[in-house]
């Protein structure tokens, strides 16, 4: 299946990373300062940069989680430190979409709410559930996530035109 490649793919570059010496931590901090040059280069018009930036943040960040559980073990540290740092992420892209343009100020802020309430519930979630999970922090998925986000923000780079609406069909989807 497409799911168990990924996943065997994920695993064997956690293991080269690891072989290699980088921790988890590393990766998260090389994550989030990928992120956050995608969302400079979103802001100076330079989608495609900042795509392969993104692009990149994600597969720091993608296995991050695993670099951990397959070398010393994850941390509760580690757990807050990869939240902190996607939220980090996510509102960077988010800024260096909308800021250059005065009719995305609105519909950024819309989905920004949105993002606003999903945390909330998802950190109300894991403060009432009491299983033991391997990971650190785990969270059911949703209609919307990294595939679709970056979907998101190449399309929005590459057409501000109608980033309006794809932020509003983002948020509703985020809603529900």
């Amino acid at each position: 299946s497409r799911a168990g490649w990924l996943d065997s793919a994920l695993n064997r570059l956690s293991q080269a990373v690891i072989s290699a010496g980088i921790k988890a931590n590393a990766l998260t901090y090389f994550a989030v300062t990928t992120g956050v040059i995608a969302g400079g280069c979103f802001y100076v018009h330079m989608p495609g940069s900042a795509v392969f930036f993104l692009v990149l943040s994600g597969l720091e960040d993608g296995i991050d989680g695993r670099v951990a559980r397959l070398g010393t073990g994850s941390t509760p540290w580690g757990g807050v430190l990869d939240l902190v740092c996607d939220r980090i992420v996510e509102a960077a892209v988010l800024l260096g979409i909308a800021l250059p343009y005065s009719h995305l100020h609105t519909p950024a802020l819309v989905l920004a709410a949105t993002w606003y309430v999903n945390l909330c519930v998802f950190m109300a979630v894991g403060a009432v559930s009491e299983q033991q999970r391997v990971k650190a922090i785990v969270y059911s998925p949703g209609l919307v996530e990294r595939g679709e986000g970056l979907f998101f923000a190449a399309f929005a780079g590459f057409w501000p035109q109608w980033a309006a609406a794809a932020a509003y069909v983002y948020a509703a989807l985020e809603t529900i």
